[in-house]
């Protein structure tokens, strides 16, 4: 089970960019949030420290106050001409979504829900 130290090791060996993680002053609630939304989302998966800690770094970065706006549905703000477009951003990190492929929230969106059409129960 990943634990704040072997994830903080894990980033600063692998990671060059990991000025989220470095800035954080609340690194073990990221941990949590990581470890809970990946086990959402792949609940056969056995957690690593490569995983959580893609995961952590991708929902610190999430925190910047422009990505918020994608969260909160905000498509473009505009100021005396100049316009700025937002997109939405992934849940999953990119590394994640590499490593673990799909995940069940998007499986479950693309199976086709059962129509039953006529006949009767027995």
């Amino acid at each position: 089970m990943p634990t704040i130290e072997s994830i903080n090791t894990w980033i600063q060996a692998n990671i060059l960019d990991s000025k989220a993680w470095d800035d954080s002053s609340k690194k073990d609630i990221a941990v949590v949030q990581a470890m809970r939304n990946i086990k959402r989302w792949f609940p056969e998966v056995v957690f690593s420290d490569e995983i959580i800690s893609y995961q952590v770094i991708w929902e610190l970065q999430g925190l910047d106050p422009v990505l918020k706006y994608g969260k909160q549905g905000i498509k473009h703000i505009s100021e005396s001409g100049d316009r700025i477009e937002y997109t939405t951003r992934d849940k999953v990190a990119p590394e994640v979504r590499e490593i673990l492929g799909v995940p069940l929230y998007e499986l479950e969106e693309s199976e086709p829900s059962v129509i039953l059409e006529g006949g009767m129960l027995l």
